[in-house]
Parts: C-alpha cells; structure tokens; sequence
C-alpha cells in the first residue's frame, strides 16, 4: 500500500518538479532579454534560482516594466483618444510630445523663418528646431556648462529653458504649507494638485476646508493622489471633497491591477491659478511640519514659483490626470491651459530681461530615458569645484558611484549627505556599503543627525542646481515618476548651499574610523541587501 501510495505522489512530484524547472528557465530567458542593466540582470536570476516560487512572484509583478504598455485609461472611447491625439498630440504614456507639438512656438517660429515648414518631414523639423534652440541659448551668453545640461533634456524629453519671475525656497513644513495655504485662499479659477502621500490628519484637514471652501466660491478644483500613497485616506475624507464639487482621481490605483503597485507617483505639485507651482520633497502631512509621532523633527525643502515653467508643470499634471483615467472633457480645457500657457511663451533671446532660468526635468517607468539619472550624472561630470548632494537615501548604480569616484579623483569637492534618522532601514544599509570606496576617493559623507531629513537637491560650482522629488537612488530614476526643477541661477543655488551648510552643523562625518567601526555581521547583512538592490 505504502508501494503504491509513493508511485502515486512521485507521479505528481516529478511532473511539478519539471514545470518548476521550466518556470525558472523561462524567468532566466526572460530577465536576459530585458533591457535591464547587468546587475539587475545578476540580482534577478539570483533571486529566481534561490528563491525559485517567491523570486518568480516577486518578478512577475515587481521585474517585468508592465508600464511600457500605453496607460491611458481604457475608460476613455476609441473616437476620443483618436480626438485627443489629434488636438494635443500627446503619447499617452509622458509629457514629452506635448513639449515637441507644433502648438509650441519653436514650430511657430521655424513657419515664421522658413515657408516651407508644412512640408517638412518630422526628422528636418526636429533637426530645424534643434538648431533654433541651440541659437537662443548661444545668443543669451549660457555658459556651456549649462548649456550642455540644457540640451540634454530638450533632446531627451522635450522640456525648455524657461525664464521665471520669483522664487521663494522653505526649509520648513511650516512655512511651506502656510504659503500654499495663503495661495489656496487667494484662487480665482483653478487649483490642481498631486500627491505622493495625502493624509487625514491636522494638516490634510487644513489643506481639506480651504478647498471645500474654494470649490463653494466656484475655483474648479482637481486633485491627483497616488493609489499606494494614499490608500488610507478615509471614505469620509474623500466624500466630503467629492460633495462639494471636487474632482478627485488615483494614479495607478492597486485594488483591481497589484502590477501597478511598484510604478508609484511620487511627484509633489500644487498648481494655482495657472501662475504659481509649489513643488518639492513634501507630501501632505503633518509630520513634514512637527515630525509627527517618529521624528524629534523634519527637515524637507518646498519652492514656490512664478513664470514660465509653470506651463510645463501644468503640462505633467494634466498628462498624469489624463493617464489616470481623468474625464476626457478636461482635455478642452488643456487646449486652453497648458498648450495655451507654453505657445504663449516668447523665444528666450527674445525676452527683455531674463531673471531665473529654469527646466524641468521629469521621468517615470514608461520614458524612453532615465532622465533624471542622466541629469544627476551629467551635473557631476560638468562640475569644476565641488558637488553638494542630499538625499535621505542613497542607492546609486554602478555608473554613478563610478561617476562620483572620477570626479572626485579629479580634484572636485564631493559632499554627499543622507539621513542618520532613517524611515526605512533596508536602504540605509545599502547605502553603507559604498561608504567606503567613495571616502577612499576623497569624497566626504555625512549624516543628519537633527531628525530626519528628505530633502533632495544637488548644487554645483554655485552656478547649477536641481531639487524635487527624486532621490538619489534606482527606484526613483528607474521605477517612480519623478520631478525636478533644474536652476540655471547662482542666486537659487547659493540660496541651496547655504541651507545644506546649516544642515551640516547637525550632522556626523562617517569617516574611516567609523567605517572601522561596522561589525562583520553589519557588513555581511549590508552587502547581502546590495546584492538584491537593483529590484528594490
């Protein structure tokens, strides 16, 4: 009996055992003919051969790019994506063709200079274009370290140098929520804004009546929150937006589609009236203000901008709403917004006076190029003196700790500083493991120590600058979508570096006497998380 209770189970055994094999060689197959990099290649397999049933669940939903499949919402009709196409040219994945439609004035300009315009075809009108750009920023005297930085994102996403009325940067929770609060209550017509995270709690309760408050008065109100992000937001919470006329959707929500779950919005936007952008590190919550229940205190950075490049925000946030499955009747009001806002911008050497040059520089899972990884690395590579990075977590690939040891031996003053407070413990000691090659190369490493801190910015030579939403790690310039502004101003970046001095009294330099001080066991743990951290 036992005989043939055995047969009947091997007979089972060796068939599930043959398809387990078949799986992990078709997992293998696949993960070879990606186009991922070879350490998240190496990463992958290791983790489908050691981990043969969890590595294959963990990279059919978090490995294969499903993002790079069109992600406009199947809700909107055959007739209106054909229509909408046609109006905004948009790809209905990005923002980059907006930014390369013909509604744009580098097409306007080039029918202007040359009456054969219409019939061009689109790699003459491109290499038209290219050369227009390349024109105007020679005839307003950019320097070619930033000339090189602006190009590159033109040629990579379409996105242009833009010339902005004021700045005001905030350090704070505080005073960045107060003055989106006082421009909140000051709209006249709209009010758009997407979030990472979005909370219930004292300040998502502020933020919450002003709107219902705006949306009374007649301010046409949109809010975009993310669908891992903002997953606790209470019904109650969200009903009370919606009753009062309140237009609310979910960017990748997860309750039907667990694939979407690794492709977060992690972009900050707050967009009035068609003039001012709020964008930076903070999401909406209390503890970007008083550090909330886990941190002594929150050290973030927020800007508030007036001017040109708030066209190109409009632009992101309308695609991300679109994207989300937002009523295709907002795309009549994109013909009168955001195409309206950049076709109505002058040529930069057309301009009386330039005050602060911008360019944004967004990406996502779904973008034909890891802009924002490009920019961090192009920023170092043109840098002459020195190079201030903050990021609370650091993660980098191969090529940029490559890029940081190059620059550094080259005589460029790195300082690179991440949080001491950590939120997440598995990145903090990933970052660890570099620790040692970067300081060899000469590269200092601090950690603040005051709290936590989740700003995100890097400054060069006090000419160069960037801050947003990205950090300097693969999932934000290879999984998240992600926004930065980029400053071609010394004022904006010495504004930057002389907060990142303050940042540095409160923190502790990691030096070879602390390296020496991490124990075998830490330093084991540490590189096993490496191993694995291009699929983190």
């Amino acid at each position: 009996m036992l005989h043939g209770l055995a047969i009947i189970i091997s007979s089972w055994i060796i068939p599930f055992e043959r398809l387990h094999y078949l799986i992990i060689i078709v997992l293998t197959v696949s993960v070879l003919l990606s186009d991922k990099s070879p350490n998240a290649m190496l990463a992958w397999i290791f983790t489908i051969f050691t981990f043969p049933l969890g590595g294959a669940i963990l990279y059919l939903l978090f490995g294969i790019n499903w993002r790079k499949n069109k992600i406009i919402s199947k809700r909107m009709k055959g007739e209106e994506k054909k229509l909408f196409s046609r109006l905004f040219n948009f790809m209905q994945r990005d923002v980059s063709d907006i930014f390369r439609s013909r509604d744009f004035f580098y097409y306007n300009r080039l029918k202007n200079i040359d009456g054969n315009a219409d019939k061009m075809s689109e790699s003459e009108i491109k290499k038209k274009i290219q050369g227009q750009i390349d024109t105007m920023i020679t005839n307003i005297g950019l320097p070619a370290q930033q000339r090189e930085i602006v190009k590159m994102l033109y040629r990579a996403e379409g996105t242009f140098l833009t010339n902005n009325d004021s700045y005001k940067l905030f350090y704070g929770g505080k005073e960045a929520f107060d003055s989106i609060l006082e421009d909140i209550g000051n709209a006249k017509n709209t009010i758009y804004m997407e979030y990472f995270i979005w909370k219930a709690d004292e300040l998502g309760e502020r933020i919450k009546n002003a709107l219902i408050k705006k949306a009374k008065e007649g301010v046409k109100i949109k809010l975009l929150f993310d669908g891992v992000g903002t997953w606790k937001l209470p019904e109650k919470y969200k009903r009370e937006l919606r009753n009062a006329g309140i237009e609310i959707r979910w960017f990748l929500d997860v309750k039907f589609f667990i694939s979407k779950m690794n492709y977060r919005n992690h972009r900050k936007i707050a967009l009035i009236d068609n003039k001012i952008v709020h964008t930076g590190g903070m999401n909406v919550g209390q503890e970007y203000i008083d550090g909330g229940k886990r941190f002594e205190s929150w050290r973030d950075t927020n800007i508030r901008i007036t001017g040109e490049i708030i066209g190109q925000y409009l632009a992101i946030f309308v695609t991300d709403w679109l994207n989300s499955g937002g009523k295709y009747s907002f795309g009549e009001d994109v013909k009168g917004e955001a195409v309206h806002e950049l076709e109505e911008q002058k040529p930069i050497d057309k301009q009386e006076k330039l005050e602060y040059l911008m360019q944004v520089s967004s990406s996502g899972p779904d973008t034909e190029w890891t802009t924002l990884k490009y920019l961090y690395s192009k920023m170092i590579a043109t840098a002459k003196n020195e190079v201030l990075i903050q990021s609370p977590y650091f993660v980098p690939d191969t090529d940029l700790v490559s890029q940081l040891k190059m620059a550094a031996l080259s005589g460029v003053k790195i300082k690179i500083m991440i949080t001491g407070v950590p939120d997440k413990k598995m990145p903090y000691w990933i970052a660890e493991t570099y620790f040692a090659e970067l300081i060899e190369a000469g590269i200092e490493i601090f950690r603040y120590k005051a709290g936590f801190l989740h700003s995100k910015n890097i400054i060069v030579d006090e000419k160069i600058s960037t801050m947003g939403t990205c950090n300097f790690d693969m999932r934000s310039f290879e999984i998240n979508y992600e926004v930065n502004s980029v400053f071609y101003s010394v004022e904006i970046s010495k504004d930057l570096k002389t907060q990142f001095l303050k940042d540095l009294e409160v923190c502790e330099r990691f030096d070879e006497a602390r390296l020496k001080k991490v124990t075998f066991r830490k330093r084991l743990r540490n590189s096993v998380f490496k191993l694995i951290s291009p699929i983190m």
